[in-house]
Protein backbone atom coordinates (compact mmCIF):
# COMPACT_ATOMS: atom_id res chain seq x y z
CA UNK A 1 0.00 0.00 0.00
CA UNK A 2 0.95 3.63 -0.69
CA UNK A 3 1.28 6.09 1.26
CA UNK A 4 0.64 9.58 -0.16
CA UNK A 5 2.70 12.91 2.09
CA UNK A 6 0.80 14.35 4.83
CA UNK A 7 -1.11 17.69 3.92
CA UNK A 8 0.85 19.42 6.37
CA UNK A 9 4.54 18.04 4.79
CA UNK A 10 2.83 18.96 1.36
CA UNK A 11 2.03 22.81 2.78
CA UNK A 12 5.62 22.92 4.35
CA UNK A 13 7.56 22.14 1.24
CA UNK A 14 5.06 24.80 -0.71
CA UNK A 15 6.02 27.35 1.76
CA UNK A 16 9.72 26.85 1.62
CA UNK A 17 9.70 26.59 -2.09
CA UNK A 18 7.41 30.31 -1.85
CA UNK A 19 9.93 31.79 0.67
CA UNK A 20 13.03 30.93 -1.27
CA UNK A 21 11.24 31.97 -4.36
CA UNK A 22 11.01 35.42 -2.64
CA UNK A 23 14.37 35.53 -1.12
CA UNK A 24 15.85 35.22 -4.09
CA UNK A 25 13.87 37.60 -6.10
CA UNK A 26 13.95 40.58 -2.98
CA UNK A 27 17.74 40.10 -2.16
CA UNK A 28 19.44 42.22 -5.22
CA UNK A 29 16.44 44.79 -4.39
CA UNK A 30 17.19 45.07 -0.75
CA UNK A 31 20.84 45.24 -1.40
CA UNK A 32 20.35 47.95 -4.27
CA UNK A 33 18.05 49.99 -1.73
CA UNK A 34 21.18 49.51 1.57
CA UNK A 35 23.25 50.92 -1.16
CA UNK A 36 21.31 53.65 -2.00
CA UNK A 37 19.79 55.00 1.53
CA UNK A 38 23.85 54.64 3.39
CA UNK A 39 24.53 58.13 2.08
CA UNK A 40 21.71 59.75 3.35
CA UNK A 41 21.92 57.82 6.66
CA UNK A 42 25.44 58.91 6.82
CA UNK A 43 24.67 62.54 6.02
CA UNK A 44 22.00 62.18 8.70
CA UNK A 45 24.21 61.50 11.01
CA UNK A 46 26.92 63.46 10.71
CA UNK A 47 24.43 66.34 11.13
CA UNK A 48 22.62 65.25 14.12
CA UNK A 49 26.10 64.01 15.85
CA UNK A 50 26.33 67.56 17.16
CA UNK A 51 22.82 68.19 18.07
CA UNK A 52 22.48 65.45 19.81
CA UNK A 53 25.34 65.95 22.00
CA UNK A 54 24.04 69.89 22.73
CA UNK A 55 21.17 68.57 24.44
CA UNK A 56 22.46 65.74 25.89
CA UNK A 57 25.00 68.19 27.88
CA UNK A 58 21.73 70.55 28.40
CA UNK A 59 19.68 67.65 29.59
CA UNK A 60 22.52 66.54 32.23
CA UNK A 61 21.90 69.04 35.56
CA UNK A 62 17.92 68.79 34.84
CA UNK A 63 18.02 64.46 34.79
CA UNK A 64 20.92 65.01 37.87
CA UNK A 65 17.78 67.55 39.66
CA UNK A 66 15.19 65.05 38.57
CA UNK A 67 16.74 61.18 39.39
CA UNK A 68 15.66 61.77 43.12
CA UNK A 69 12.49 62.80 42.39
CA UNK A 70 11.77 59.70 40.24
CA UNK A 71 13.31 57.19 42.44
CA UNK A 72 11.23 58.15 45.07
CA UNK A 73 8.45 57.97 42.78
CA UNK A 74 9.15 54.42 41.65
CA UNK A 75 9.58 53.14 45.08
CA UNK A 76 6.18 55.03 46.28
CA UNK A 77 4.69 53.43 43.47
CA UNK A 78 6.24 49.95 44.03
CA UNK A 79 5.36 49.97 48.14
CA UNK A 80 1.98 51.80 47.57
CA UNK A 81 0.30 51.90 44.32
CA UNK A 82 0.80 48.75 42.92
CA UNK A 83 -0.69 46.36 45.97
CA UNK A 84 -3.40 48.95 46.05
CA UNK A 85 -4.09 48.31 42.54
CA UNK A 86 -3.58 44.58 42.68
CA UNK A 87 -6.07 44.33 45.68
CA UNK A 88 -8.69 46.54 43.77
CA UNK A 89 -7.86 44.29 40.98
CA UNK A 90 -8.46 40.71 42.64
CA UNK A 91 -11.58 42.65 44.62
CA UNK A 92 -13.28 43.55 41.37
CA UNK A 93 -12.24 40.08 39.93
CA UNK A 94 -13.87 38.51 43.02
CA UNK A 95 -17.31 40.65 42.90
CA UNK A 96 -17.96 40.37 39.07
CA UNK A 97 -17.53 36.27 39.23
CA UNK A 98 -21.17 36.04 39.50
CA UNK A 99 -21.27 38.34 36.02
CA UNK A 100 -18.76 36.61 34.41
CA UNK A 101 -20.00 33.34 34.69
CA UNK A 102 -23.44 34.71 33.46
CA UNK A 103 -21.88 35.91 30.45
CA UNK A 104 -19.78 33.18 29.95
CA UNK A 105 -23.02 31.12 30.05
CA UNK A 106 -24.88 33.41 28.02
CA UNK A 107 -22.01 33.41 25.30
CA UNK A 108 -22.13 29.84 25.22
CA UNK A 109 -25.83 29.60 24.69
CA UNK A 110 -25.55 32.19 21.88
CA UNK A 111 -23.10 30.51 20.07
CA UNK A 112 -25.18 27.06 20.67
CA UNK A 113 -27.67 29.29 19.14
CA UNK A 114 -25.86 30.20 16.15
CA UNK A 115 -24.91 26.52 15.77
CA UNK A 116 -28.28 25.63 15.19
CA UNK A 117 -28.67 23.57 18.77
CA UNK A 118 -30.79 24.94 21.33
CA UNK A 119 -29.69 25.44 24.59
CA UNK A 120 -30.57 23.83 28.07
CA UNK A 121 -32.48 25.54 29.76
CA UNK A 122 -31.20 25.75 33.50
CA UNK A 123 -34.19 25.18 35.98
CA UNK A 124 -34.18 27.21 39.23
CA UNK A 125 -37.06 25.41 40.67
CA UNK A 126 -35.90 22.65 42.51
CA UNK A 127 -32.85 24.43 44.28
CA UNK A 128 -35.65 26.34 45.85
CA UNK A 129 -37.85 23.46 46.67
CA UNK A 130 -34.62 22.17 48.30
CA UNK A 131 -34.19 25.51 50.21
CA UNK A 132 -37.66 25.01 51.14
CA UNK A 133 -37.80 21.37 52.32
CA UNK A 134 -34.45 21.68 54.34
CA UNK A 135 -35.86 24.96 55.67
CA UNK A 136 -39.06 23.11 57.05
CA UNK A 137 -37.07 20.33 58.34
CA UNK A 138 -34.70 22.27 60.47
CA UNK A 139 -37.56 24.11 61.37
CA UNK A 140 -39.18 20.84 62.51
CA UNK A 141 -36.12 19.51 64.63
CA UNK A 142 -35.87 23.03 65.98
CA UNK A 143 -39.89 22.69 67.58
CA UNK A 144 -39.21 19.27 68.70
CA UNK A 145 -36.04 20.24 70.71
CA UNK A 146 -38.08 22.82 72.15
CA UNK A 147 -40.97 20.82 72.99
CA UNK A 148 -39.15 18.53 74.71
CA UNK A 149 -37.55 20.78 76.97
CA UNK A 150 -41.03 22.47 79.34
CA UNK A 151 -40.62 25.77 80.42
CA UNK A 152 -40.29 26.27 84.37
CA UNK A 153 -42.93 27.64 85.83
CA UNK A 154 -43.06 30.83 87.86
CA UNK A 155 -44.95 30.95 90.97
CA UNK A 156 -47.97 32.66 90.57
CA UNK A 157 -47.47 35.41 93.07
CA UNK A 158 -49.83 35.78 95.94
CA UNK A 159 -53.09 38.56 95.78
CA UNK A 160 -52.84 41.17 98.44
CA UNK A 161 -54.86 40.80 101.66
CA UNK A 162 -57.92 42.06 101.73
CA UNK A 163 -58.84 44.88 104.32
CA UNK A 164 -60.54 43.69 107.76
CA UNK A 165 -62.16 46.75 108.74
CA UNK A 166 -64.84 48.87 106.00
CA UNK A 167 -64.75 52.16 106.83
CA UNK A 168 -67.46 54.18 105.48
CA UNK A 169 -67.34 58.04 105.09
CA UNK A 170 -70.14 58.51 107.90
CA UNK A 171 -67.86 56.41 110.44
CA UNK A 172 -65.07 58.79 109.91
CA UNK A 173 -64.68 62.68 111.51
CA UNK A 174 -63.14 65.99 109.57
CA UNK A 175 -59.70 64.68 110.93
CA UNK A 176 -59.80 61.70 108.80
CA UNK A 177 -59.49 59.52 112.01
CA UNK A 178 -62.10 57.21 112.48
CA UNK A 179 -65.32 57.93 115.29
CA UNK A 180 -65.29 56.63 118.63
CA UNK A 181 -68.40 53.87 118.72
CA UNK A 182 -70.52 53.75 121.75
CA UNK A 183 -69.98 50.37 123.58
CA UNK A 184 -73.68 49.29 125.17
CA UNK A 185 -71.63 47.88 128.67
CA UNK A 186 -71.66 51.46 130.13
Amino acid sequence: MLRSKPEVDVTKDRLVETWETTRDALAPRLVAAREAVTPYVDTASQRMAPVIDEARTRLTPAVERLSPAVETARTKLRKDVVPAVVAAAETARDNSAPARAEAKQRATDAYLVLRGAKPTKRRRWPVAIACLIGGAAVGAAVGTMRRGQQPSVAPVPAPFPEPTTTETPATKNAAGAPKPTRSSSS
